[in-house]
């Protein structure tokens, strides 16, 4: 999908995203289990955030600035050149 005007585009297109899945979960989370992940992204997260970024954050991070961070070069042979 191009990231400014919504069209489709075809599969490692420069101006867009690509998204690599697994959809083997069901469409819906029960509420109880999307409100307990949300407090743990509070309590766990959000802090972090706020305050600019850490370890956690940087440790997670894919991408940034449209690279592949250190931690998840790995999947450097899969990306778009």
């Amino acid at each position: 999908m191009h990231l400014q005007t919504g069209e489709r585009l075809p599969a490692f297109d420069k101006n867009g995203v690509d998204v690599m899945a697994v959809g083997n979960l069901p469409n819906e989370l029960p509420r109880d289990a999307s409100r307990y992940f949300g407090q743990q992204l509070i309590k766990f997260v959000f802090n972090d955030i706020i305050n600019g970024g850490s370890d956690l954050l940087d440790r997670a991070t894919i991408l940034k600035n449209g690279q592949l961070t250190p931690h998840f070069s790995y999947l450097h042979d899969y990306a778009y050149h």
